[in-house]
């Protein structure tokens, strides 16, 4: 009886075709020189076989090779690396509050603070800080309207006050001028990097 690595082996080779593929080798190895005609024989036998046999499917990547990809795929702007060895926030906090694919970002942060002004604040700093990390060269700063949105959806919208609270906070920003393009003071990035070590813990 064919023990199953026989049975399978037997399975994953058709001998028809097989004989009739050695056959058009040895056709073929006839018309050369008699002195290369034996090693050529075997070196085409050799790829048919590897050929056939091998999975048609390729391996799947092991956890190190699709992780080694994924950071070929992303670079941390040279910006905001500067920005978190200077407040001594590691790298990989970065990844704890945004899920990065390619030149994609999304939020997976949670604002745990209840006090609605607060919240307000800690996420504009986040949203700058997503503007950064986006793309190259892309400054800490933050549109009015994006962060009303995620107060909106993170349920700490406070509609008498919103406009408010920024002007309150001012010194976190170097103008509140241009509502679609507000940046970050020297001040403002100092407690964003206090904000991280909030939120990513």
């Amino acid at each position: 009886m064919s023990s199953p690595e026989i049975t399978r082996t037997e399975q994953s080779i058709d001998f028809a075709e097989l004989e009739k593929t050695i056959q058009d080798i040895i056709t073929l190895v006839e018309k050369l020189d008699e002195k290369y005609r034996q090693k050529c024989f075997e070196v085409l036998l050799d790829f048919y076989l590897h050929k056939e046999i091998q999975p048609a499917t390729k391996p799947e990547p092991t956890e190190e090779a699709k992780k080694q990809k994924d950071e070929e795929q992303f670079i941390i702007p040279i910006d905001v690396r500067a920005f978190l060895q200077t407040y001594g926030v590691p790298e990989e906090t970065i990844g704890k509050l945004f899920l990065i694919e390619k030149n994609e970002t999304r939020p997976v942060y949670k604002i745990t603070t209840t006090k609605k002004s607060e919240a307000q604040i800690q996420l504009a700093l986040l949203t700058a800080l997503e503007n950064a990390v986006q793309k190259q060269g892309n400054k800490f700063e933050f549109s009015i309207e994006k962060v009303r949105e995620q107060c909106q959806s993170q349920k700490v919208y406070d509609r008498a006050n919103f406009k408010a609270n920024f002007r309150n906070n001012k010194k976190l920003f170097k103008s509140l001028d241009d509502e679609e393009h507000v940046e970050l003071s020297p001040e403002g990035q100092t407690e964003l990097a206090e904000v991280i070590n909030i939120v990513a813990k």
